[in-house]
């Protein structure tokens, strides 16, 4: 589980929706690559803002913190458990394109390990049965 901070401006926090957003927003290490996993933090800040218009009342802001990267989703909405859904989703996407750039496929983390010299060794390689040595 990712470490999550919760902050609530202008709004008094319920256990109901702290377990909600820990138990959304927590599972969310998982789109991350594993190599980052335990140093990723996620800041949840919901804020009540009565004087906004009234379809966008609860505001939800996620910023997770991966290295030195910064992944930002803030959504409002009438109801406090949709803007953290909404806002669930708008990281998943943001994570997803971020462990697509910052991860090696291993057909290339193969090449890259051949090329430098550290392939595996053919001696101790086994041959499959039928291929010819």
């Amino acid at each position: 589980m990712m470490k999550v901070d919760l902050t609530a401006r202008n709004y008094e926090l319920d256990d109901k929706v702290r377990a909600y957003v820990e138990e959304k927003l927590g599972g969310l290490d998982k789109y991350l690559p594993r190599h980052v996993r335990g140093i990723s933090v996620c800041d949840v800040i919901l804020t009540d803002d009565p004087s906004g218009r009234e379809d966008n009342r609860y505001v939800c802001e996620g910023i997770v913190t991966v290295g030195g990267t910064r992944l930002v989703s803030r959504e409002g909405t009438i109801n406090i458990f949709a803007a953290v859904d909404i806002v669930e989703a708008k990281l998943k996407s943001q994570m997803a394109k971020y462990k697509e750039k910052h991860t090696t496929e291993p057909r290339r983390l193969r090449m890259l390990s051949r090329l430098r010299g550290q392939g595996p060794d053919p001696e101790t390689t086994p041959v499959e049965p039928g291929a010819e040595a």
